[in-house]
């Protein structure tokens, strides 16, 4: 019985140790960070990706680094010319992974501060940047308004160490009558600019019309001082025998031939 008892003894200890050395292993997927807890208190150094053995009485919560996204669903805000708009707007981010256990220590877990503080910033944001726009500008100057949101949130989400990467604004909602308003103002806009560059095209072709015609004129006037200088009627002939087919024509109405004409001059 006492060697019953003593080997059941070592079965026993040699399982809590094989329970203590699994207890102390910990893999920490890829995409996140291991913030250690041992005792209640947040270790600074976060743990990489891969594994790793710890004191068996730490706690390890595995936080994601990884790109995510937030959506702030039907956005509201007013413009500069006191419209009111509305938009669904994504923000793609990341935490830094250096700081992990800091983040994780004084914020919670990346889902408690996606509901609780980045998706109240993107409300905020959005309202704050619409505001120095009007509604037209909304609409013709979308990367502009973009580029400020990200801006506005960047400011927002630092002391979560948060890295904004960008936001996904598709179309701005408004009052559909005044939609309409705008989307005609802008596309008289656009026809405006397509007719003066109509106007500018035609006016470079017309000067350059004049400046052909110029050159002609100009080419002329040369030819005929040259006639002059060469003999007058004599070089008319000889141009006229240069372009004869060796026929004489059958029928003429009395004028002089200058073909003949030559002849008789010899």
């Amino acid at each position: 019985m006492k060697l019953g008892n003593k080997n059941t003894g070592l079965v026993a200890v040699a399982l809590a140790v094989v329970l203590l050395a699994f207890s102390s292993i910990h893999v920490v997927p890829a995409g996140h960070r291991g913030v250690v807890k041992l005792f209640g208190d947040v270790q600074d150094q976060p743990l990489p990706e891969g594994l790793h053995i710890l004191n068996p009485l730490a706690r390890v919560v595995d936080f994601n680094v990884r790109f995510q996204s937030a959506t702030a669903q039907n956005a509201e805000g007013g413009t500069a010319d006191l419209q009111e708009v509305f938009e669904d707007i994504t923000l793609n981010y990341e935490y830094d992974p250096a700081h992990a256990p800091y983040v994780y220590n004084n914020f919670g877990d990346d889902q408690d501060i996606e509901a609780k503080f980045i998706v109240p910033a993107l409300y905020e944001s959005f309202k704050a940047v619409t505001s120095q726009y009007t509604a037209e500008q909304l609409v013709t100057q979308r990367a502009k308004v973009s580029t400020d949101i990200v801006q506005k949130l960047q400011a927002k989400l630092s002391k979560y160490r948060i890295i904004v990467s960008d936001i996904n604004v598709q179309n701005f909602h408004f009052d559909p009558q005044f939609a309409a308003a705008v989307r005609q103002k802008v596309v008289a806009g656009q026809n405006r600019l397509t007719a003066e560059q109509n106007l500018e095209t035609a006016r470079v072709s017309t000067e350059q019309r004049i400046v052909e015609a110029e050159g002609q004129a100009k080419a002329i006037a040369i030819q005929a001082q040259a006639i002059q200088q060469q003999g007058g009627t004599e070089y008319v002939a000889l141009e006229a025998v240069k372009k004869w087919d060796g026929h004489l024509p059958q029928q003429w109405s009395g004028a002089a031939i200058p073909f003949v004409n030559l002849a008789t001059q010899k």
